[in-house]
């Protein structure tokens, strides 16, 4: 939902909160608070880190190492190969999946291609290895869409760093949605 270029952020924010807190309506004294608590599930109850400790030069870029929609074969591949868990047929809480999804071993064909995905190419690589992985690279390269990609990247960077969704809305955005019927 979070992806979806057809909803604008207030959509996206109203309809992840009737999907956390189902029939609620939200007084606007307690919308922050509804929203961080469901970044705070999101995020798996962890608070972000005040810095990452990446340094400019160790990131490849900011595309999305994987997308939910986009790998959902390789996703349930991976689950299947590593932990024999059937993902149609087993339901896991979402902390459950996101602990075994970060935990998953190096061999599955996921964790490989999110590999490619991510990987910077050294200069002093051979002219071999440097061709064979920029065609990786571009055999699991996620879908272009420049709206999407934007998109995408600014709600998960939100999400993923502590930030409030409510910040997107102004005034007369929150007003008019606690007016409207879940």
């Amino acid at each position: 939902m979070l992806q979806d270029p057809e909803l604008d952020d207030l959509e996206k924010i109203q309809t992840a909160l009737q999907l956390y807190f189902p029939g609620v309506i939200f007084d606007p004294d307690v919308l922050d608070e509804a929203i961080s608590k469901m970044v705070w599930f999101y995020r798996c109850g962890v608070e972000p880190a005040e810095t990452t400790g990446k340094s400019a030069d160790d990131t490849v870029n900011d595309e999305p190492p994987f997308s939910y929609e986009h790998d959902a074969d390789y996703i349930f591949s991976a689950f299947m190969q590593a932990y024999g868990l059937d993902l149609a047929r087993r339901p896991l809480h979402w902390w459950q999946f996101r602990a075994l999804f970060r935990s998953l071993p190096e061999d599955t064909q996921l964790v490989k291609i999110i590999g490619y995905r991510t990987m910077k190419i050294p200069a002093k690589m051979s002219k071999e290895q440097r061709q064979h992985y920029e065609k990786m690279k571009r055999i699991y390269a996620l879908p272009q869409s420049a709206d999407r990609q934007q998109l995408e990247s600014d709600l998960n960077n939100l999400l993923m760093n502590g930030g409030n969704p409510a910040a997107l809305l102004n005034g007369s955005e929150v007003r008019s949605w606690h007016q409207m019927e879940p």
